[in-house]
C-alpha cells in the first residue's frame, strides 16, 4: 500500500507527467510489432487504470495515487516484453536538445502521442480501436475510434496541464529549424523505433516533429 505521506507530497506536474508516460508504455507496447498475448492484457488493463485513475491521482487522492503505481506496474511489465515506439523515440532525443530547458520525459510523451498515433494510425487503426474500446469510447470503424482515443489523449493533455506543441513549451522557433533534421535523424535510430507498427524515415520524422512544434495534423 502507498504511503499516504508519500502521496501527498508528489507534486502535481510530476503526477501528470509520470502518469502520462505510463499511458504511453501501455499504449506503444499494444500496437508495438512484438506485441503479445502475453503483453496485451497488461498494457489494456494499465489504459483502463490510467485513464480512470490519473484525473483524480493528478489532484492529489492517496487511493488513486496507488492504483496508478499499479498501473505503472502493469505499463512496465508490458513495455519490457513488447518494447515501445516512436513516441519514446522522439521524447530520447529531444529531452536535452534546446538550450531553452530540459523536456521533462513524461511531458513529452504526453505531447508527441497523439500525434505518433496519428502517424501510425495506417498501420495500426485496428489496435487502437481496441484501446479506444478498452477505454469506453465507442465508434462506427476503427478510424472514428482512433480520432476518438486521440481526443481522449488531448482532453487529458488539458486537465493536467500539458502544452499540445513544442512551440507552446517553449522550444524556439530558430532553434527548433536549426536542430530538428539531427534530432529527426538520431529519433529514427533510437531502439524504439524499431518496435514502431508503421516504418518512418528521417524526413518524415522530421515532418513528424514540425506538426508536433506547430501543433499541425499529421496526414503523411
Amino acid at each position: 500500500v502507498l504511503d499516504p505521506d508519500i502521496a501527498e507530497t508528489m507534486p502535481a506536474a510530476l503526477t501528470a507527467h509520470t502518469g502520462m508516460d505510463a499511458l504511453t508504455h501501455a499504449i506503444e507496447a499494444y500496437v508495438s510489432t512484438l506485441n503479445s498475448p502475453f503483453t496485451d492484457p497488461l498494457a489494456i488493463k494499465a489504459i483502463q487504470m490510467v485513464f480512470e485513475y490519473l484525473p483524480a491521482s493528478f489532484k492529489g487522492e492517496s487511493s488513486a495515487r496507488e492504483q496508478m503505481h499499479y498501473a505503472q506496474c502493469l505499463a512496465g511489465m508490458a513495455f519490457s516484453n513488447a518494447l515501445l515506439g516512436i513516441v519514446h523515440s522522439m521524447a530520447h532525443k529531444t529531452g536535452a536538445a534546446f538550450s531553452t530547458g530540459h523536456v521533462p520525459h513524461g511531458c513529452a510523451n504526453a505531447i508527441y502521442l497523439p500525434y505518433a498515433i496519428q502517424f501510425n494510425q495506417k498501420a495500426a487503426a485496428a489496435r487502437y480501436a481496441d484501446i479506444a474500446r478498452a477505454a469506453g469510447l465507442t465508434g462506427e470503424s476503427d478510424d472514428v475510434l482512433t480520432q476518438k482515443l486521440i481526443d481522449k489523449i488531448n482532453e487529458y493533455n488539458v486537465q493536467l496541464g500539458i502544452p499540445k506543441t513544442l512551440q507552446e513549451f517553449g522550444i524556439e522557433e530558430e532553434e527548433f529549424k536549426s536542430k530538428v533534421s539531427e534530432i529527426a535523424a538520431l529519433a529514427v535510430g533510437d531502439a524504439c523505433t524499431l518496435a514502431n507498427p508503421r516504418p518512418i524515415t528521417p524526413a518524415e520524422m522530421e515532418k513528424l516533429l514540425t506538426c508536433i512544434y506547430y501543433g499541425t495534423r499529421v496526414d503523411f
